[in-house]
């Protein structure tokens, strides 16, 4: 690095604007072009007295050095107080850049002074100061600021952007400073704060690190405010004239939300007053609810008359009560306007029956009504019907009465523990407190079974063990039942308790057998080596037989369809038997021997099983296999010499041809004799046969040649050896590749040592650390297994750097090796956070730990702070919440609904889901509690207030996003979807006991009109009420 000081070349005539906030905020609307003194106009309301600054770029013979010279920097000071807020004087900006347009916050790059070049040898930056500078550089700041005016030093900065200050003495600044005029700060380290608070909680500038007063500034994403000292406001305050409020936890300001106060700020940061608020960040149940503030922005609550009309605030949030009962009993629509329901009778509203009392109000919970008892929810006060309220308590799909002591069949999705559950349908009986009855149970003296959810069983066995009649559902006793299962069907036999019997039994005269686990055992053998008849299920004697057990219960797959023969005892013959006159063999399993040796050395007929005489002392061809019959006219095995040559045969007696056998040695492909003393070639690979017929190993001299084989007898061909010295790639002869020198072979680089062989490990040539790997190939780009990383072009060890590979960057210390610990490490004074676990990397579009359940980092290994979608490298978007969390299931952002990994899903990481049609499924008992929507493939957001076809069929997404159910009026039309969305088309449907039909083209109810519907006439009234005709 080359630094110049002294610096007193030519000075431009271009000046820059100095550094104070006021000033820069002055200067805002000039910061698309190069703002200089003479074309800035300050506002009257300012006066601000700016002086210039100077730059000057000086070219060096080995480097390109920025230097800046600058002259007096000057500052207003201009903070007021008022009662319980703090009222910022207007005088801290100008017209150009006030508050009112807070989305535009300073930067306060005001000139180019430390905007740092790339340079390898980094960039130094001296600072010339004068009387000027040091007696009207104004601070407002100067108590929290070295009154000391430090001068005569010089700005560097290093290799990877950081600026600091060399004093005098040439020692490097910490902390709060003033230089050359200017109040900047310096970490621990000597960095210098740009763009950031620091440890004093004062704000410094992104570019020239001056610090920051009296205006706004935009700072990750979130808006604050610093006073005339820099810092940063907090709690409510008054800004040109504007209520705005900063989190009182770091100065953060509130906008499009509530703050702690209660009050709502809009999204420029003002407070709302006497007016409704909506904010996407206050949502129940996926719809957006309005607040009202009054003249104070205190939020309403209970009962209100606003323009005049009665709404209703929940006593406990302020939301608007819209399309529900409140607290107060009372109705209020879909506006939030009060309806007067009457007195004392049933009401129809929003698909659901309520009931109003003598006063007027909605009743809920348990009731008895004109001596019924009924039940409305607790919350909403809409009658359950055909469904269980929270306490289990089952209730008439037709009267809403509480059904007790009798069956009931339901169809409703269940959930199995996995992600989607299914719809089933089961039989249930209600107890005579209304609640499904589970266990074993003796209703109407029949001996009966429910599971843990209340499911009868039927035609399949309880979790007693028990069998239960499919259709009466009663317990069964003596009696054969069976079980219709993927493999086949289970046959049992219960007796006059309802056991299932197992083993050996006599049933109505009949030997059967059950096996071990109660199954009966038909075209199979038992446990007790019976064979069992596949129709009767009574033991087999003297017949042949195969297995056509189709459960597979009692064998394996690799014995079906093989032939057994049952003696007399219903057991498998084995060995050699003479059946009806013929000879014939059975393995050790009973398995007949067909077109195969036999273990006794025969060969018996692939059709018949009838042994085969094929002759002795003599080669035999059978299935393209060569053999060899002895005297006996069996089959030989292993080492054979046969006419004066070795052969060898294998454990099933083929003939090794072309091979190695298994003792070692190579056996002629053409002959079968065994090689001595020649090359072979073998799968591509050449091998040398000693003298005792097996291959050679390790380096060899064979023929004058010095050759070299693997421990497994390949020849070594335009590769390294083990022994370090490089053999040809054609003849396979030894190479003499010199010494000491690197080598270049098939694009890997080696190096030969002093003794002609290739080096390994850890090396230094020529005064460079390098490493060669086990086979000598020189490690670039990539760790070795020292842990250190190479060079991809030089091949040198790496040191105290970050280097790349395979999309990831990583940390080489002081002694080359990898950086092996995650968290936050501090590298040259500055910090950065790593992965852990087995790969530690510096976290770069990516979470800290798996799943999303930590800190994002971005590209530049920052932290992501939320509200924001990422993307991480994998692809996948996740969405960051304000409070730093990744959200599950259904999240409404922005005024649109995302459908994140189902909270049910045991790996869930919280990316953004877009599946098309989706169901979301809530852990419940009670049917219907689950909606169905659909995201959008492109957008991943849910559609809304339209129809959309999916394979086939048409639903209508409404204005809470999910599918609509039952009738609707949809663009004038009467139309009907059914429990799972499916638009009915083509169909008549009952719809509230009145039976409608729906046009198979557009879906619209049928009204006065006569239609033959498969051959029955129906007449549609104006109400689209259908009757049967004839």
């Amino acid at each position: 690095m080359k630094v110049h000081s002294n610096f007193t070349g030519p000075k431009s005539k271009k000046r820059l604007i100095a550094f104070s906030c006021a000033t820069a905020l002055a200067s805002f609307a000039f910061i698309a072009k190069p703002a200089f003194a003479e074309e800035a106009k300050a506002d009257n309301a300012s006066n601000l007295d700016t002086t210039a600054a100077t730059t000057a770029n000086v070219e060096t013979t080995a480097d390109l050095v920025e230097t800046k010279v600058v002259e007096a920097p000057v500052t207003t000071e201009n903070v007021a107080s008022t009662e319980n807020t703090t009222n910022v004087s207007e005088q801290a900006s100008t017209s150009t850049a006030s508050s009112e347009t807070a989305s535009e916050t300073a930067s306060t790059t005001t000139s180019e002074s430390q905007a740092p070049a790339e340079s390898v040898s980094g960039q130094t930056r001296e600072a010339v100061t004068t009387d000027r500078a040091a007696s009207e550089a104004a601070s407002a700041t100067a108590d929290t600021n070295s009154e000391t005016n430090v001068t005569g030093g010089q700005y560097y900065s290093d290799s990877l952007g950081n600026w600091y200050y060399k004093d005098a003495s040439g020692k490097n600044l910490t902390g709060a400073q003033k230089i050359d005029g200017i109040n900047v700060y310096f970490d621990e380290n000597g960095i210098q704060v740009k763009g950031n608070f620091s440890k004093n909680k004062q704000y410094y500038d992104a570019d020239s690190g001056a610090l920051v007063t009296d205006c706004y500034i935009n700072h990750l994403g979130g808006v604050y405010y610093v006073d005339k000292n820099g810092e940063p406001l907090k709690g409510a305050q008054t800004i040109q004239g504007k209520q705005v409020y900063f989190n009182d936890y770091n100065g953060l300001q509130v906008r499009d939300g509530f703050a702690s106060n209660e009050h709502f700020y809009d999204k420029d940061g003002n407070l709302v007053t006497d007016s409704y608020v909506f904010s996407t960040k206050y949502n129940y149940n996926n719809t957006i609810y309005p607040f009202y503030v009054d003249k104070n922005g205190d939020k309403l609550k209970g009962e209100q008359i606003i323009n005049g009309k009665s709404v209703y605030f929940d006593k406990y949030d302020g939301a608007q009560v819209r399309n529900s009962v409140a607290d107060n009993g009372r109705f209020y629509d879909q506006d939030g306007n009060l309806v007067d329901l009457g007195k004392k009778h049933y009401v129809f509203i929003d698909n659901h029956w309520f009931y109003v009392d003598e006063d007027g109000k909605i009743l809920k919970g348990e009731q008895v009504i004109d001596g019924v008892k009924v039940y409305f929810t607790p919350y909403y006060g809409y009658q359950i019907k055909g469904d269980f309220n929270s306490d289990g308590q089952f209730y008439d799909k037709d009267t809403g009465e509480l059904v007790t002591n009798r069956y009931i069949q339901l169809t409703r999705y269940e959930s199995n523990g996995s992600m989607a559950p299914t719809l089933e349908t089961h039989w249930y009986y209600l107890g005579a407190d209304g609640k499904v009855v589970t266990g074993p149970q003796v209703i109407d003296g029949v001996r009966v079974y429910f599971n843990y959810r209340g499911h009868q069983a039927k035609g399949d066995f309880g979790y007693d063990g028990y069998y239960y009649d499919k259709d009466t559902g009663a317990l069964v006793k003596n009696s054969f039942v069976s079980l219709e299962q993927p493999s086949g069907t289970l046959i049992y036999y219960l007796d006059n308790e309802g056991n299932t019997i197992k083993g050996e039994q006599i049933i109505n005269g009949k030997h059967l057998n059950f096996g071990k686990y109660g199954i009966q055992v038909k075209g199979n053998f038992a446990p007790n080596g019976l064979f069992y008849d596949a129709i009767t299920g009574e033991p087999v004697t003297n017949r042949y037989v195969q297995i056509n057990d189709l459960s597979n219960s009692y064998n394996t797959h690799e014995n079906k369809d093989k032939w057994f023969y049952i003696g007399s005892d219903s057991k498998a013959l084995k060995g050699e038997q003479v059946i009806n006159g013929v000879t014939v063999f059975f393995d050790k399993d009973g398995v007949q021997a067909k077109g195969i040796f036999a273990d006794d050395g025969f060969y018996y007929d692939k059709d018949s099983g009838a042994r085969v005489n094929l002759g002795n002392n003599q080669f035999v061809q059978v299935n393209g296999n060569w053999y060899y019959l002895n005297n006996e006219g069996k089959i030989v095995k292993g080492e054979q010499v046969i006419d004066g040559n070795n052969f060898y045969f294998d454990k099933d007696g083929k003939q090794v041809k072309g091979n190695f056998a298994e003792n070692g040695a190579y056996y002629d492909e053409n002959s079968g004799v065994q090689v001595t003393n020649r090359y072979v070639n073998f799968n591509n690979n050449w091998y040398r046969i000693g003298a005792k017929g097996t291959p050679l190993k390790g380096a060899q001299v064979v023929d004058g040649h010095n050759v070299s084989f693997d421990q497994d007898g390949k020849q070594i061909k335009g590769d390294f050896a083990s022994d370090g010295y490089y053999y040809s790639k054609n003849s396979g002869d030894r190479v003499d590749l010199g010494q000491n020198h690197y080598q270049n072979i098939n694009n890997n680089w080696y190096y030969i040592g002093n003794d002609g062989k290739r080096l390994t490990g850890e090396q230094v040539i020529d005064g460079v650390e390098v490493y060669f790997d086990s086979t000598g190939k020189q490690v670039k780009g990539n760790f070795a297994e020292n842990d250190s990383f190479y060079d991809k072009d030089s091949g040198a060890r790496l040191k105290e750097q970050f280097v790349d590979l395979n999309g990831k960057t990583y940390y080489v210390d002081a002694k080359g090796k990898r950086l092996r610990e995650g968290g936050v490490r501090t590298i040259n004074g500055k910090e950065y956070t790593f992965t852990g676990g087995a790969d530690p990397h510096l976290a770069r579009e990516e979470f800290l730990y798996p799943y999303g359940y930590s800190s994002f980092y971005d590209l530049n290994n920052k932290e992501v702070k939320g509200p924001q979608f990422v993307k991480a490298k994998n692809g996948n978007r996740y969405y960051i919440t304000a409070s730093g969390h990744v959200p599950l299931g259904l999240h409404i952002i922005n005024g649109e609904l995302y459908m994140f990994d189902a909270p049910t899903n045991k790996y869930a990481d919280g990316r953004v889901s877009a599946n098309g049609l989706t169901k979301d499924y809530f852990p419940s008992l009670i049917p219907n509690g689950s909606h169905i929507y659909y995201f959008d493939k492109e957008t991943a957001t849910a559609i809304k207030n339209q129809y959309k076809e999916v394979n086939g069929n048409w639903y209508y997404f409404g204005p809470n996003w999910y599918a609509l159910t039952g009738e609707q009026t949809i663009d004038g039309a009467h139309v009907y979807f059914h429990r799972d969305g499916k638009q009915a088309k083509g169909e008549l449907v009952t719809v509230n006991d009145k039976l409608h039909y729906y046009d198979p083209n557009s879906g619209a109810r049928t009204e006065n009109t006569t239609l033959t519907i498969e051959g029955k006439t129906y007449h549609f009234d104006a109400e689209g009420n259908g009757k049967l005709l004839n």
